[in-house]
């Protein structure tokens, strides 16, 4: 993991001992005047209102009565068994075959926001989405917020208002997946761990690791931001090495304490050991063979993996399998009767023997995942891919194409003057390097990416801010401490 440039280098003079604030510079010591706080809370309010108009309207215009296939069937499904008291079962089953089984195909938590709703009584699909948008203004806001921890008031404006136009972050809420919540945790997680590099406060340590542990309730991936976030933590100089261990100890126990009753409730449901998800095996399975390790699929996934040496032997499975009344995975379970964990196992274990006979292949295809996700390795056909096999439509997906393509070059020139102002750029370094080892061992499609969309956002936020800086030469003022994240 890259260190942060204020690591190995010695605090100001002005730097009080015990971990207080300094004032940040770019390329010389005069920075912007703040604006006023209300002024913030002003423009804050402006833009989400706009990004809830935005999702609003993506949802009423484009999805409004959009069919439920995939994980979006799981997840409306599932909440409204929910707030009719049948747990956490396998909507699959329930729908396809009647029968009530419980499932973790996914972390719980998206399931449980939207149940709440369906309680209150707004249980159609629809309603549903309209749920999802109000936790895209919400990661709109935080963002804003983030981008003002970091370099002040405009960056955070600027950055919010990039989120809230930003199609890679919005098309979510429309499609009724987990990624709505993810966002959020993800910009959640981002202030907090800037909150604690500066604090360096074990309370700010399990404020995080409780972020953390909720992110990997929506996401089981998040949980890898604890060794993430961790380990750069670990190297800064500025504290005695015991309190920094202890600092980072607080943050994975927390994260442990909030996913503990998850995990609880798996291991004792199911016959084989499950963790956060059932889901991975069948992800594996779906993204290692040979559709995916060669051909026009090479680093995506191809549904054949699972169905090519499982035929349907009736009628009724036949039905399910090219039928569009439930998911084609629901095949899966009218095929076995066995429970989530055991398909999962068995889904891993086919994954892995096919990994261990096509060793050769694999570096090719961990290259061709990362340049998909990251769009150098056959951009037009990963869009293609968004609208037909995604859903995420024609316009709205190749809009978010070119705005990624856009905010890269910001984003690289973020970092640069966050380096310079010695403000920590490990966080966002982390989520990155999240971003990239999820892909590797999963499969290349673009909403794996959304974490680092979030980061984009606010990143694009601190480079547009600077240049404006730059170019337009603003008159000398002092930060004070709240304009941004000061080198501790």
């Amino acid at each position: 993991m890259p260190m942060d440039h204020d690591v190995d280098e010695p605090r100001s003079p002005a730097a009080p001992s015990d971990g207080g604030t300094t004032t940040a510079t770019l390329e010389s010591p005069e920075v912007a005047p703040r604006p006023s706080r209300q002024n913030f809370v002003v423009g804050i309010t402006i833009i989400a209102i706009v990004a809830l108009a935005v999702r609003v309207a993506w949802v009423l215009i484009a999805r409004r009565d959009f069919a439920l296939h995939g994980d979006d069937f799981f997840y409306h499904w599932q909440a409204n068994a929910l707030a009719d008291g049948k747990g956490f079962l396998n909507p699959f089953t329930w729908k396809a075959l009647g029968r009530i089984e419980p499932s973790a195909a996914h972390p719980p938590l998206y399931s449980m926001y939207l149940g709440v709703f369906s309680w209150f009584g707004f249980t159609s699909a629809l309603a549903h989405r309209l749920a999802s948008c109000l936790l895209g203004v919400a990661a709109v806001v935080v963002v804003g917020l983030v981008g003002r921890k970091i370099a002040g008031d405009r960056a955070g404006l600027i950055g919010a208002a990039i989120a809230a136009v930003y199609p890679q972050l919005w098309i979510n809420d429309g499609m009724l997946v987990s990624e709505s919540m993810y966002i959020l945790m993800i910009a959640i997680t981002l202030l907090f761990a800037y909150r604690l590099w500066e604090s360096r406060s074990r309370a700010d340590a399990a404020w995080l690791g409780l972020i953390i542990g909720l992110g990997a309730l929506t996401r089981p991936e998040a949980v890898f931001l604890v060794p993430l976030f961790g380990i750069p933590f670990l190297f800064t100089r500025n504290l005695p090495f015991a309190k920094r261990f202890l600092t980072v100890l607080i943050m994975g126990l927390v994260c442990l304490a909030v996913i503990l009753p998850w995990w609880v409730r798996n291991l004792t449901v199911f016959d084989k050991p499950t963790f956060l998800a059932t889901g991975n095996g069948i992800v594996l399975q779906v993204s290692n063979c040979d559709g995916t390790y060669s051909g026009p699929f090479l680093g995506y996934w191809d549904i054949t993996c699972l169905t090519a040496d499982a035929p349907p032997q009736n009628e009724q499975q036949r039905e399910i399998l090219h039928g569009t009344g439930v998911p084609g995975l629901a095949y899966l379970h009218a095929r076995d009767p066995r429970d989530d964990s055991e398909l999962d196992t068995d889904a891993r274990e086919k994954a892995f023997d096919y990994i261990g006979d096509h060793l050769s292949r694999v570096p090719v295809v961990v290259a061709a995942r990362v340049g998909r996700i990251w769009g150098v390795f056959r951009p037009e056909q990963e869009v293609n891919f968004d609208i037909f096999f995604e859903r995420r439509g024609k316009w709205s997906s190749w809009a978010g194409a070119y705005m990624y393509y856009a905010l890269l070059p910001f984003a690289a020139y973020a970092l640069v003057v966050m380096r310079k102002r010695r403000v920590p750029i490990s966080p966002m370094i982390a989520i990155f390097a999240l971003v990239t080892i999820t892909v590797a061992m999963a499969m290349g499609i673009t909403r794996y990416r959304v974490g680092a969309d979030v980061a984009l956002a606010i990143l694009g936020g601190v480079a547009i801010d600077a240049l404006l800086r730059h170019f337009r030469r603003t008159p000398a003022g002092s930060l004070e401490p709240d304009d941004g994240l000061q080198p501790a």
